[in-house]
Formats: C-alpha cells, structure tokens, sequence
C-alpha cells in the first residue's frame, strides 16, 4: 500500500479562525474554549483572545497577520496561562511561536510548549510533538520518539495519532512490525471516520496481513475509504471491483452500506 503522506498539521491559528479544524474542534474554534481546571484570569483571556480572533477573521496572507494588536493580545495572555500549566494555552502558545505571530518564529520555542502541553497529557499536542520528530522539523528525524508521542495521543483516542500507529505498525516505523497491531490501531481510527485508516484496513484484508485473506472485506473499506474522494482510494476499491463476480461486488457494497449505516458516516460509494 502506498502511504499518501499529505502534511496533516494544519497551524493552530488557521485552525481557529478558519472555517475547518478537524482536531481542535469543539475546543479551541467556535468559543467552546475549556481549560485544563485551571481558572485563572490569565486562562480566561487566552480563551477570549481565542473566540475574538476566531470572531474576526484575521487576514490570512502570507506567514499570518504579523504583530496586530489583537496577535499580541492573544500571545501576551496565552503566554500567561501558559506559565501557570494550562495546556491548551500551551498548545496556542506553542502554534504562535511556530508560525511567527506576534512573535518571531522559533521552532525550538514551539516544540517546548508542544512538549509542555503534551506532557500534561494533552492529546493534540502528543500527536503534534510525535509529528515534529517524525518529520524532523527543527530537531534530527527519530521515528522512536515520534512512535512514543504518538502511542500516547492514540490511547487517548486521536483518531489520526491511531492512524499513524496503524501504518508505523503495518511498516515497522519507529516500533517492530505487527499486522495484528496495525489492524488494531487501524480497526480504532476507522472507527472514527478516519478514511486513510479504513484504507489500510482495506490493504491488510487485501494481502491477507493480520486477518484472513478476504476481498470482499478489502472492498468493503476500500469502498468505505473511497467515499472521500480520494484518487488512490478509488483506485484501490476499482482494482479489487474488477476481480469480483457481480454477485460479489452486491455483497461488497452491502456490507460497506451497512457499517457506514451503523456508523453514522454516511452513504458508501456504490460504484
């Protein structure tokens, strides 16, 4: 299976005055800001300061709005709840200074507060430490580090940090090689819509990886996976179409309709 590596981390900022934050949502976009039981001042004007840029709709040019008034707000009371442990300033925080506003940009300043929240537990910013070894943003690649951070997101239930541990799994990146785990780690992800996971889901029941050799199984989450519209997705889902019977094929787009049904994400690809 070929791994479509697109960059997943989308800046924090984008993410809360954008229209779409996959991982962030309901918590730091659309003024549902809840802190980590930490109810200082400082806490509830970083979350102000959240809902207002959100409000607004900064200009997003270029590498952001620069050092606005309303950037400087946010990154002098974030920079507050910070200091005093709050994890989700933590992370906003940490996404300022990686992208350079109010700030100047320090991707060493980032990966410490990334760390910072991530070391109170804070799923997101596991996930986003993982990715930052892994990718070797700032700091020399080290896919065991990257695994730890993103073993600890995953058993926390991050959809795309379980994801990532299907694939290091189903690979050996960073931790042995084991189908078994990858369709796990898999099997949680998809579980939660995530459509790369229900590819890969697709791929081991292809080879027979971890579970029995099953294509009408492989079907069923190609197909699943296919609904998002990705190219390779498709592609995936047609090759195994070819080589079933038509009564084959019946069965598996009744079976995809059917775990789409019960997990409420929609109406799989019938074609």
């Amino acid at each position: 299976m070929k791994f479509n590596q697109k960059k997943t981390h989308v800046a924090l900022f984008l993410c809360l005055i954008g229209s779409g934050c996959s991982t962030l949502q309901p918590d730091l976009k659309g003024g549902d800001y809840r802190t980590s039981g930490n109810g200082s001042d400082e806490v509830a004007q970083c979350a102000s300061q959240v809902r207002s840029i959100n409000s607004s709709r900064v200009s997003q040019s270029g590498a952001g709005p620069g050092p606005t008034k309303p950037a400087i707000d946010l990154l002098y009371w974030c920079n507050k709840a910070a200091e005093k442990g709050d994890a989700k300033s933590q992370l906003v925080l940490a996404s300022l200074y990686e992208r350079g506003i109010g700030v100047p940009a320090s991707q060493q300043e980032a990966l410490r507060w990334y760390k910072a929240s991530a070391n109170s537990g804070y799923p997101e910013a596991q996930f986003r430490v993982g990715q930052i070894y892994g990718r070797g943003e700032g700091v020399p690649v080290d896919r065991n580090e990257a695994t730890r951070w993103y073993i600890k997101a995953a058993e926390q239930g991050h959809a795309e940090a379980q994801y990532y541990m299907g694939y290091r799994y189903e690979h050996g990146k960073g931790i042995a090689q084991n189908y078994g785990e990858a369709v796990r780690w898999y099997g949680k992800a998809a579980e939660q819509g995530n459509v790369s996971a229900m590819n890969g889901l697709g791929a081991l029941n292809l080879l027979g990886h971890g579970v029995p050799q099953n294509q009408l199984e492989a079907y069923k989450w190609f197909n699943l996976a296919a609904v998002s519209g990705e190219r390779e997705f498709i592609a995936n889902r047609d090759k195994v179409a070819a080589k079933l019977t038509a009564t084959q094929l019946a069965e598996g787009q009744r079976l995809a309709s059917e775990w789409a049904r019960t997990h409420s994400i929609g109406k799989a690809a019938s074609d």
